[in-house]
């Protein structure tokens, strides 16, 4: 058996490698056989290596018919079919259905222990709930969100998101993120939300959901909340000037 010229391919992950040339996937010196369809994926996400490609621009590379309508669905599906076919690949889900490939990289230090110290940190408010739980339920606040709601992680945790509404109910965003939920999907959208002393905030809140990468199974939700109510007033005062 010839010896492979690792110096030509694209390490992916351990002993995994794609050949640019002849577009072909390899793994312990023995070719793996891919769909047309998963080396078209593959081909488009290792060319934007750890940066996000749309799902806009992944359907019409791997179909390639701009006369095709769009489905993200069908996007959806091949990445975790290509999951599935080389489970060692680092595909991500980014907001606003875009995906990044991660290049491999050895001795990575594990963080798995400072995720949450890490999410604490952030500025804008993170919240995780869990969706296999009744009522999907916030298990997960940051300090930012606290900050921002005046509300303890104590009096948050156990909950639905939803009481950050009071009784403001009657929004078009509540029915476009109660859709994307059930179609597990990501979705940006700007609530109004109300503070614990009862202070209108301005939520641009990006929810995304979270799967597990070897049984696909939908495991969290990830919210991030950003205060936008500075920049909404400002708009309602232009639009009151005009």
């Amino acid at each position: 058996m010839a010896v492979m010229n690792t110096k030509t391919l694209i390490k992916l992950c351990d002993k995994c490698y794609w050949n640019p040339l002849t577009q072909t996937l390899s793994e312990e010196n023995q070719i793996l056989v891919l769909t047309s369809s998963m080396t078209k994926l593959l081909e488009i996400l290792i060319d934007h290596h750890d940066k996000p490609v749309s799902s806009v621009d992944i359907f019409f590379h791997v179909w390639d018919d701009y006369e095709k309508e769009f489905n993200p669905k069908n996007v959806r599906n091949l990445i975790s079919n290509l999951r599935k076919r080389i489970p060692c690949l680092s595909i991500n889900n980014y907001y606003g259905g875009r995906y990044v490939l991660k290049k491999y990289r050895d001795n990575i230090p594990d963080i798995t222990d400072y995720v949450l110290e890490i999410l604490d940190q952030a500025k804008n408010g993170i919240t995780i709930s869990d969706p296999n739980l009744p009522d999907n339920p916030v298990i997960f606040v940051n300090e930012a969100f606290s900050e921002l709601f005046g509300y303890t992680p104590e009096e948050v945790i156990g909950r639905n998101c939803r009481f950050l509404h009071g009784e403001d109910r009657d929004q078009i965003a509540l029915k476009e993120i109660q859709s994307a939920i059930s179609e597990k999907r990501d979705i940006t959208a700007t609530l109004r939300n109300y503070s614990k002393s009862g202070e209108l905030i301005f939520n641009e809140l990006t929810i995304s959901p979270i799967f597990d990468k070897k049984t696909e199974k939908l495991k969290y939700y990830l919210g991030v909340q950003k205060n936008v109510t500075a920049i909404q007033k400002l708009i309602q005062q232009i639009k009151r000037m005009l």
